[in-house]
């Protein structure tokens, strides 16, 4: 009859399965800490007010010359207001989202709403947070959907970067950038104040 063979204790700790649960537990220990670090940034951004409901920041004249390619092209297609030879003229749908204010049309709507869907890098600078994410429309307005070109689609990965820091009182959102909806909302404003054609 043979002995058994006594086996290191260094053999039987590196184990091939042994190491892999090993390893296996060091990556879940860090995607805890990673998810658990990102929680209170993806909080405060997804309660900033700028982000999940951007206002549709936009007035022009109601005696904005019409173009049936123009965003007033598009507005009056859209039921927003018609035409007539003296102006424009809120619709009943219109007035859910414009006010008159003497000839011009101020906005009162919000773009849409819009949710992260998660973020992809945290980095400290200057003592403050660059946090950069996707985010989706999860609702797009009337006037976003049919004024902006290209206008939001809901369901879509879209960008955004925002700057945040931390004090005793939390995360504060300094700066927001979304160009997929900044750009043509800008393009827009500069078309309706005239600055562009």
């Amino acid at each position: 009859m043979s002995e058994p063979s006594e086996q290191s204790p260094w053999k039987r700790l590196l184990s091939p399965w042994k190491i892999a649960a090993a390893l296996l537990a060091v990556v879940l220990l860090v995607e805890v800490y990673l998810s658990w670090q990102e929680r209170e940034p993806l909080e405060a951004l997804q309660s900033h007010p700028a982000l999940v409901t951007p206002p549709f920041d936009l007035q022009f004249s109601s005696k904005f010359p019409y173009d049936p390619h123009s965003f007033v092209g598009r507005g009056a297609r859209a039921g927003l207001w018609q035409w007539t030879p003296e102006g424009l003229l809120l619709t009943e749908q219109g007035q859910k989202f414009f006010e008159q204010s003497g000839e011009m049309f101020v906005s009162k709507a919000v773009a849409g709403t819009r949710r992260i869907k998660r973020i992809h890098a945290i980095r400290k600078i200057n003592g403050q947070w660059r946090v950069e994410f996707l985010y989706e429309w999860t609702d797009v307005s009337t006037p976003a959907a049919a004024l902006l070109v290209p206008p939001p689609r809901t369901g879509e990965d879209y960008p955004g970067e925002a700057i945040l820091s931390r004090d005793e009182q939390g995360w504060h959102v300094r700066s927001l950038r979304t160009l997929d909806f900044e750009k043509p909302m800008e393009h827009l404003k500069d078309i309706a104040g005239g600055v562009l054609h």
